[in-house]
């Protein structure tokens, strides 16, 4: 008898520790079809994530849960502040929004200045509670061009971001900043071979989708952020 309590003792042990190793995940990322994970039979898109994790030490666990059309209230709405709330203390959350968020035509989708400075300050404040660290990332800059000129389309939705980051005191990988730079230094012709297609009236849910070397290039710039950030935790979940 005594046996046959050892073996379901270390059966159910055994069995918690490997629940346990499967839910752990040290980076979760959070955000709009520029971070999204593609498959790469079925498109030529890619998130820049998947380009990003070549930089990543081999000990990370990672999580990829952006998706296209994801904006804040998108991720509130469908039970996101709960999966939250399930995260593993000192998870980083990388939350990359303000793409969509802009869309008023879409209610599913919008949030006002104000109302996106809210939930992005709730997301913020959960986290906290749960010990979850969060690194805000800015939205990448489109490759609108009119006459040869790069077009701001982003508004002032990067801008609250770098606000709520310096507000709270947390990490911000300025990708709109990197990308409108990196943008207004070429031509359309020049930007078109890091997206899948600058054809204004064949966007995927209104998102420019980058190809791999597009990926490629945002997610050096990503990486490029975390080095140039004051943290040796933030640093440490890079390859040495």
């Amino acid at each position: 008898m005594k046996k046959v309590f050892l073996v379901m003792t270390l059966f159910v042990l055994c069995a918690s520790i490997s629940v346990k190793a499967q839910s752990r995940r040290d980076l979760w990322f959070v955000g709009d079809g520029s971070m999204a994970a593609y498959v790469a039979d079925s498109t030529q898109a890619r998130g820049w994530v998947q380009l990003f994790e070549q930089y990543l030490s081999p000990k990370m666990e990672v999580a990829n849960d952006a998706k296209l059309g994801l904006s804040v209230k998108v991720f509130m709405d469908n039970q996101g502040m709960k999966q939250l709330a399930k995260q593993n203390p000192r998870t980083i959350l990388f939350l990359q929004v303000g793409t969509n968020d802009l869309k008023e035509y879409s209610q599913t989708q919008y949030s006002a200045p104000d109302a996106f400075m809210r939930r992005v300050q709730e997301i913020i404040t959960t986290a906290y509670k749960n010990k979850v660290n969060v690194i805000l990332c800015t939205p990448l800059a489109q490759p609108y061009y009119k006459d040869g000129v790069l077009v701001d389309r982003l508004g002032s939705y990067g801008e609250m971001l770098r606000h709520l980051a310096a507000y709270n005191h947390i990490g911000l990988l300025d990708l709109e900043q990197a990308t409108s730079e990196w943008l207004k230094a070429m031509t359309e012709q020049e930007a078109a071979q890091y997206y899948v297609t600058l054809d204004k009236d064949a966007l995927v849910e209104g998102e420019f989708q980058l190809n791999e070397k597009g990926a490629e290039v945002v997610a050096g710039m990503a990486r490029d952020a975390i080095m140039n950030i004051n943290s040796k935790k933030l640093q440490k979940i890079l390859k040495k």
